[in-house]
């Protein structure tokens, strides 16, 4: 057997195996929406998250920062789900020839869609730095005061020759630590209020986006695994049993 027919037979049981655990894939995703991404009520998640900020707003959203790790983690998942599929269906290409191409057909229209999946669920990802980003220049908008120390230290050296004890050398050393407060005081309820509620918006917006993204993802990907299972045969062998062959080169 050559080596790469061993790797295109193990892309196979990838594939088989990512068919196999698809249910618990999606229910995963799915626990995550009921978990994490439960509401619908934009006003609802404004004002817990108001609430939550009010105190202390230059602080990190924990509730939404554990919702967006879980969607972080289930596109680069998904992905590499996606990955996997396209090396087993690159591997399984047959040769170029005339006739009987209905089956490259299929993997080409199959090959197609998990491309477009693939590169929407990157940009999906370039989301979430971009919002911190955004969160990060909000913050620090608001000017809040700040404590600044500085320290001074002075060392002085003197050597003094001739003296009744002999020739002697002294050193002082002085450290001067002065600390100023710079900045407004938080008044998130009259004079930073649109500012509070620019960044409370901006993390409701997060969740938002986030949930879209995921329940995107999750129907995506079961619609990716859907069609796999179901064009299994065509996707192996597009042209019957044996229908690849060794000098297989194609594109999609």
């Amino acid at each position: 057997m050559s080596s790469i027919k061993q790797i295109r037979d193990s892309t196979k049981a990838e594939v088989e195996s990512l068919l196999t655990s698809a249910p618990a894939t999606i229910s995963s995703i799915d626990q995550i929406l009921t978990g994490q991404f439960s509401s619908i009520n934009t006003t609802e998640i404004q004002t817990q998250y108001a609430t939550a900020l009010k105190p202390n707003p230059e602080a990190g959203n924990a509730t939404l920062q554990s919702a967006v790790d879980a969607y972080s983690d289930t596109l680069s998942n998904s992905i590499s789900v996606i990955q996997t599929i396209e090396r087993f269906i690159t591997l399984h290409i047959p040769q170029m020839e005339d006739g009987n191409n209905f089956g490259v057909t299929v993997q080409m229209t199959i090959g197609k869609a998990l491309k477009e999946v693939k590169e929407s669920l990157v940009k999906k990802l370039e989301f979430i730095p971009s919002y911190y980003s955004s969160r990060a220049d909000l913050i620090d908008k608001f000017g809040l005061s700040k404590n600044i120390v500085s320290k001074t230290k002075t060392m002085t050296k003197s050597d003094v020759k001739g003296g009744k004890d002999g020739d002697e050398s002294k050193e002082s050393c002085t450290e001067v630590t002065e600390e100023k407060t710079t900045g407004a005081a938080l008044d998130v309820d009259s004079k930073l209020y649109n500012r509070f509620m620019a960044l409370v918006k901006l993390d409701v917006n997060c969740y938002v986006n986030a949930r879209i993204g995921l329940v995107e993802c999750r129907d995506s990907l079961l619609m990716i695994l859907d069609n796999v299972e179901k064009n299994m045969d065509k996707l192996t062998s597009p042209k019957g049993t044996g229908g690849y062959g060794g000098n297989s080169m194609g594109m999609y």
